[in-house]
């Protein structure tokens, strides 16, 4: 080794330990500054002593000026008093500090949070974390949970129509905490809807629209019924039925494509009246979400929609309830405490009374007979009841039970009457139609951890439609009587179970999982006739024996994912399988969510999913009516699945007043079913219903417009559907695409609601689409007699051409609704009274199209029927 080389080495060797060692923890330093950040601190112990800091500016932010006077203190307690408020850790390697952010310990806050004077739960209201920047949501029972750092003191926890609530955090480990805020005071029901501070760019879920109580009220009424259904058919992407009756078609699918869920159980008839009506007491509604495309994981079974509806709990707190009384019917809703703070109820009952004044002015005209009668009306009953067994641990039982009916009974006495050369005595015949849905439900919830939450459900449905015919009739001479009966009924029942899981943990995930079962049972069919007295034994027009079962299992897992602060994505599966009739289904459906945040308050969202059913309806051309009989997936008809793409664009103004949506979709649908051309539903013994369908594709198209004011004394929105529908059967048009029946090219909706002061509130509605396609002969030819196997041995009849199905578009469709209602505040009560205008302008809708001709039977006319004229109605209501 040269002498260079030596006496570098020795150099090094001694100087290095100088070099690192030169300080210490204990080492001893001075420092005075005023009003310096902390980085010039930094740089003044190594400027004096020697002390280097490594650190990264985008991880440790040293900006926060201080003023310190510190006369030979030990360099650890310095440090110390510098870095932690800021939490930053400090760590010797070398000659260096590395400087870096804190491991800070975490805990997790959760529980309840509820309307401080009913006790009612409040979904979706907000809990949010002021000096983390991070927040959530409460699920739909109102249970919370937010993984903090320890150090975190205060909560901010908001809903809309309610008081912001600071909530104090003391403690440093794992806590409950029910919050219950105090609603705004006003005379109008309190807004339960989309959460206080919500913004619609911040939801990763599109394609999903709420309706809160107030929503629902403020809409004009038809016959003074408040209406779930209406109001959902005056939002983007939604239509009704002929003239808004007929149930719901969300883009461009069928009503039997809808899943409606009350309080998490499936119901398969919505509506009263053939479809006028919703079948729900509206006053008893807490939220409605409907969700178009987009579905999250834990929804599935159907192929167009959701529409996820909460029922009130009943006020833990005090007895209080309602009374109204209508134009076409009266309604009582009660709720209170059975046990304060630990138990509460909920009931409410309605009824159609038309038919009691028809009845009455018909029996005193006689005009159906002495002994006749009339009958035409729809009731429903709700009750629920709810029981706080512990913190963790809360039951709920819910029952529901709707039905319509009608009832002609006309008798006759006419003993002029000659049949089979003997005098008649009496005859009387009796005609009646019912349908109606029954539904029970027993929920569970129960808490495991802080960060873990739990429902358990065991449901059963139940829809059934019947018909019964009774004719009698006795002769004088001979004493022949005749007593003929004859009934249709068809019954769909589902018997289910699910458990669904609510895990948080950490800000950043909120992930669900679950399981679901269900046994469907149907009987899609029956009919009887007989005569009593020669004991006709009774025959089957669709087989008795055609009562199928199907099982279906379903297990979902989703996570809504906080990838980045302004990229979030809903990540899920649902996995299902059906087994019927010895045939096995099973399918893979995955669900994702994207949402991307954009300067000025704007997001851009896309999705995809994949949806499957396993039953099917078998309906007529015209409005779904109750005859409309369900059916399940078998050997010959596979289950129907749905693939949809969606994007939109989402903003809310900062100040929360106005919101606008666009978004574009695209749905295939496959093995959707048609009756075949040549047959109708009901079809001989020999035949079963899935061979006298056909089995095709559809697609649906648009897009959807939204915008709406949602705070002042103004609000409404205004949506517009831009839409294409269209279907392909093998069958049917000669195997060609054509547009099907649910196809609307435009359609527009304005709602409007103002008030007027503290007892005034006026609401308008504006309803437009385009006409309904349908079919019409493009020719008519004369045929000999006989010529028509349908019409043997008529003499000469007239056969009508076809081309195209749905080769004509009805004129369009479009009526204003108007309401004004007037409200007075008691001291234990509130009055009001509501004036509505149904088609308020009077416009002829079409409910249905057919073709009449002149007496000469030269000319034939395309003529319509139309069903609902202006319709003024006056309601009484009670608050107590």
């Amino acid at each position: 080794m040269s002498l260079a080389l030596k006496l570098l080495t020795g150099i090094l060797i001694f100087s290095f330990p100088f070099q690192v060692f030169g300080w210490d923890w204990q080492t001893r330093v001075t420092v005075v500054v005023k009003d310096q950040p902390l980085e010039a601190v930094c740089g003044l112990l190594e400027k004096e002593y020697g002390i280097h800091f490594s650190y990264s500016r985008e991880l440790v932010n040293l900006s926060r000026k201080v003023t310190l006077t510190a006369h030979q203190q030990r360099l650890k307690k310095l440090l110390d008093e510098l870095f932690s408020p800021d939490d930053i850790r400090f760590t010797r390697v070398g000659d260096q500090i590395i400087l870096s952010p804190a491991q800070r310990s975490s805990r997790t806050i959760s529980g309840y949070i509820k309307d401080a004077v009913s006790g009612e739960s409040l979904i979706g209201a907000t809990v949010y974390s002021p000096a983390l920047k991070q927040g959530t949501t409460a699920n739909q029972y109102g249970f919370y949970s937010l993984t903090t750092v320890k150090d975190t003191n205060s909560l901010l926890i908001s809903y809309i129509g309610y008081k912001p609530y600071l909530q104090k955090v003391t403690a440093k480990g794992n806590q409950m905490i029910n919050v219950h805020l105090q609603p705004l005071g006003s005379l109008k029901e309190v807004v339960i809807s989309a959460k206080e501070g919500s913004k619609l760019q911040e939801q990763t879920q599109m394609s999903r629209v709420n309706l809160s109580t107030s929503d629902l009220q403020a809409m004009p009424r038809l016959l003074g019924e408040v209406d779930v259904m209406r109001a959902l058919q005056s939002l983007p992407g939604v239509s009704g039925g002929p003239d808004g009756a007929g149930g719901l078609y969300v883009r461009g699918g069928g009503p039997d494509q809808n899943l409606v869920l009350i309080d998490g159980t499936p119901v398969f008839n919505f509506s009263h009246f053939f479809g006028v009506y919703s079948m729900l007491n509206a006053n008893v509604v807490k939220t409605t979400d409907l969700y178009k495309g987009a579905f999250p994981a834990r929804f599935g079974g159907r192929i167009s929609s959701v529409v996820d509806i909460a029922m009130k709990e009943g006020d833990m707190k005090a007895f209080h309830g309602d009374a109204s009384l209508g134009f076409i019917a009266a309604k009582f809703n009660i709720e209170g405490p059975i046990v304060k703070d630990k138990t509460s109820f909920m009931f409410s009952a309605r009824r159609s009374y038309p038919d009691l004044l028809i009845n009455a002015a018909l029996q005193a005209e006689k005009t159906l007979g002495d002994d006749g009668d009339f009958k035409a009306f729809f009731f429903d009953v709700n009750a629920k009841v709810n029981h706080i067994f512990s913190p963790k641990d809360r039951l709920f039982l819910s029952f529901y039970k709707g039905e319509d009916n009608l009832l002609l009974k006309q008798t006759t006495d006419d003993t002029s009457r000659i049949i089979n050369s003997s005098k008649y005595i009496g005859e009387s015949l009796r005609f009646r139609l019912g349908w109606g849905n029954t539904i029970g439900a027993i929920r569970w919830n129960h808490i495991y951890s802080p960060k873990l939450f739990s429902n358990v459900t065991l449901n059963y449905s139940q829809y059934e439609f019947f018909t019964e015919i009774e004719h009698k009739y006795k002769l004088a001479a001979s004493g022949e009587k005749s007593d003929v009966y004859g009934r249709y009924n068809s019954v769909m029942e589902n018997n289910g179970g699910r458990i669904d899981f609510d895990y948080r943990p950490d800000p950043r995930h909120s992930v669900r999982f679950g399981a679901i079962t269900t046994v469907h049972k149907f009987k899609p069919g029956y009919s009887t006739f007989e005569d009593r007295d020669s004991h006709v034994i009774p025959l089957d027009t669709i087989d008795a024996s055609m009562k199928v079962t199907g099982y279906e299992l379903s297990l979902y897992a989703e996570d809504d994912w906080q990838i980045r602060p302004d990229f979030f994505a809903n990540i899920g599966m649902h996995a299902s399988a059906f087994l019927v009739e010895g045939r096995f289904y099973y399918s893979l459906q995955p669900r994702l969510g994207l949402r991307y945040l954009l300067p000025r308050n704007w997001a851009v969202k896309a999705a995809f999913t994949h949806m499957t059913q396993y039953i099917h309806l078998l309906s007529g051309d015209g409005a779904t009516l109750p005859t409309d009989i369900w059916v399940p997936s078998t050997q010959h008809v596979a289950p129907m699945f749905s693939r949809q793409l969606a994007a939109g664009i989402a903003k809310t103004t900062a100040n929360l007043k106005y919101e606008f949506s666009l978004e574009g979709y695209f749905k295939s649908m496959h093995n959707v079913i048609e009756t075949r051309e040549t047959n109708g539903i009901i079809t001989p013994a020999t035949t079963r219903w899935d061979e006298n369908v056909t089995v095709g594709k559809g697609w649906s198209y648009g897009a959807e417009l939204m915008m709406q004011k949602k705070k002042g004394s103004t609000t409404g929105w205004v949506g517009y559907t831009l839409a294409w529908s269209t279907r392909r059967f093998p069958d049917v048009n000669n195997g060609e695409i054509y547009p099907y029946k649910f196809d609307h090219r435009h359609d527009i909706e304005l709602v409007l609601v103002q008030q007027l002061g503290k007892q005034w509130e006026l609401s308008a509605s504006w309803h437009f689409n385009s006409g309904t396609p349908f079919t019409l002969p493009v020719s008519t030819y004369a045929a000999t007699e006989g010529a028509s196997p349908w019409e043997p041995g008529t003499g000469n009849t007239s056969i009508d051409r076809f081309d195209n199905r749905n080769n004509y578009r009805g004129s369009a469709v479009h009526r204003l609704d108007v309401g004004v209602t007037w409200s007075k505040q008691k001291k234990h009560w509130t009055r009001s009274w509501n004036l509505s205008v149904f088609n308020a302008y009077n416009r002829k809708n079409p409910y249905f199209y057919f073709i009449s001709g002149d007496a000469a039977g030269q000319k034939r006319y395309l003529s319509k029927v139309s069903i609902l004229p202006i319709l003024p109605s006056i309601t009484y209501s009670v608050k107590f």
